[in-house]
């Protein structure tokens, strides 16, 4: 069945999530690990730029990241599908470190890409607020030479 994501015995039951989450686990690596080769091979000129570079390569770590958390956990459901029912591996693999390296991994990949994205968004804010606050003092400059 489609609908079911996991059942007493299979973690990850539908075929279908097991070839989707594999395709795009491998996808977000490969995507990722080119958008940090190119980022990391571009030269910056200006404090902003670097600084944005190393903010995207934060970005693309933290996603790279997510990538083989997908890859680890659709690989441990097979291995578990192999060995048997879930139910009767349930309790082994969530007791186990591996369980535990999957959770960090996740959970540093997605606070760390919200981070992240909160601190870009945070950053261009700023600038966008300078730039407008500076347009507004010459615009209030013009009107008043203007005026006089």
């Amino acid at each position: 069945k489609i609908g079911y994501l996991s059942s007493a015995e299979f973690l990850i039951q539908s075929k279908v999530a097991v070839v989707v989450t594999m395709i795009l686990g491998l996808l977000i690596i490969l995507m990722n690990s080119l958008q940090v080769y190119h980022c990391w091979n571009e030269s910056c000129t200006s404090n902003a730029k670097k600084i944005e570079k190393i903010y995207l390569i934060n970005l693309f770590l933290h996603d790279l990241m997510m990538g083989l958390y997908l890859i680890g956990i659709v690989m441990v459901g097979l291995i578990i599908r192999m060995k048997g029912k879930y139910c009767m591996w349930e309790s082994v693999w969530r007791s186990s470190w591996g369980c535990s390296v999957f959770g960090f991994i996740f959970s540093s990949s997605a606070h760390g890409s919200l981070l992240t994205i909160l601190l870009i968004s945070h950053t261009r804010w700023r600038t966008c607020s300078r730039i407008a606050n500076h347009i507004k003092e010459k615009y209030i400059l013009a009107v008043v030479a203007i005026v006089n």
